[in-house]
């Protein structure tokens, strides 16, 4: 079976380049060898980053530049006028706010200077939960960036791919886009890895030498319930956030909080208990009106997957390597989708890749959704 494109990977970066290939008119298939979004996808927490949270030194840095050119990109995709039709997405919140949370010198000049719609908010429009706290003073800031409901847009995306989506194993494959999915060899003029940690998988059958992948473990720590929403980020004095909250509803009426900043990052080198130990301690001092003690916890311990960095660090944006007829690809963050099928676009005209009529599919079952990590974590309460 002979396709212009065939894409591994059915996460965010995956079905997002599907969108745009079809659009383009190429004859594509993409293959998971699991559930679409399973991977990092849904255990993002669906924040559209237009870089303010990334200005933490009063410095305008690299990863701040680029990210804010991307929400007016996602804007276009949910009015339906841009790559990917996402008039289907819903959304959590069409803010993100920013508090101090903790000593935090520097940060909303640098925040307004990234995006001069930032706004400080007063009192009364606080979030609940730092509103009904009548030792916080604020400031408080209301960023304009969404946050997205990630099922939906993983829903949205695979539904306008017109069963091209395939749950398939890779078990061979070559540098000249000849590749056996379960069982079955199919060629491609260009074979794309956009499949997160299975890209380390692609660069070792191509047998590149050297390391060009790197993994950053996190343990997001989810708890639950809250009685009222929190989408943003607390910021101390440090470069990243100290927690980064986004809410979710569960039944009765109240949310699970899935925390990530600090709070995750921290919690990457300990054990379960000791995160959800770091962690109530730090919601403690950061809310002190919420009784931590009557909940439940939980965590999602994974890795982000990316290009190799050379300080190890989040990678400044988008990066594709090419191989012969492979790309592998990494968007590095949700923010930065767009930008990376720009990329590839631009590497399959330079290689005048050309556009064939629409293949008959492969004999593989269809690709189904994930979980969100709290529909399938092992909750418990602290002592």
């Amino acid at each position: 079976m002979d396709f212009d494109v065939i894409v591994f990977g059915g996460g965010i970066a995956g079905l997002w380049l599907g969108n745009v290939l079809a659009n383009a008119g190429y004859n594509f298939i993409l293959i998971e060898n699991d559930k679409l979004g399973g991977g990092q996808t849904l255990a993002s927490q669906g924040m559209i980053h237009g870089g303010q949270k990334y200005v933490l030194q009063g410095a305008l840095s690299p990863s701040a530049e680029a990210l804010g050119r991307m929400p007016q990109r996602w804007q276009a995709c949910f009015k339906g006028e841009g790559d990917a039709d996402l008039t289907g997405v819903q959304f959590l919140s069409e803010t993100q706010v920013m508090w101090a949370a903790g000593r935090a010198p520097g940060v909303w000049a640098a925040a307004r200077f990234v995006n001069a719609k930032t706004k400080k908010l007063s009192r009364s429009d606080f979030p609940d939960v730092l509103r009904q706290d009548e030792s916080f003073r604020g400031p408080v800031y209301a960023l304009p960036e969404k946050v997205l409901e990630v099922r939906s847009l993983v829903t949205c995306l695979a539904a306008n791919l017109d069963s091209r989506v395939f749950k398939g194993d890779l078990v061979e494959m070559s540098p000249g886009g000849t590749v056996v999915v379960s069982g079955q060899t199919l060629r491609a003029r260009f074979v794309i890895f956009t499949a997160g940690i299975g890209n380390e998988f692609a660069l070792e059958k191509l047998h590149v030498k050297g390391r060009r992948a790197q993994r950053r473990p996190l343990r997001q720590v989810m708890v639950r319930p809250l009685p009222s929403a929190l989408f943003g980020h607390g910021i101390a004095h440090s470069h990243n956030p100290r927690v980064t909250v986004t809410s979710h509803p569960i039944t009765g009426g109240s949310y699970v909080w899935y925390l990530g900043g600090n709070v995750a990052e921290k919690g990457a080198v300990l054990d379960e208990l000791a995160a959800l130990d770091f962690a109530r301690k730090e919601l403690a001092q950061i809310f002190p009106r919420v009784d931590w003690r009557a909940k439940e916890w939980a965590t999602w311990l994974g890795d982000r997957a990316e290009p190799l960095d050379a300080k190890g660090r989040l990678p400044p944006g988008p990066s594709v390597a090419q191989h012969d007829r492979t790309l592998v690809a990494w968007p590095t963050k949700l923010t930065f989708v767009p930008a990376l099928s720009d990329r590839i676009l631009a590497v399959l005209a330079a290689n005048n890749v050309p556009r064939s009529p629409r293949s008959a599919p492969p004999p593989f079952p269809p690709a189904k959704i994930g979980y969100y990590p709290w529909e399938t974590a092992q909750w418990r309460a602290l002592a």
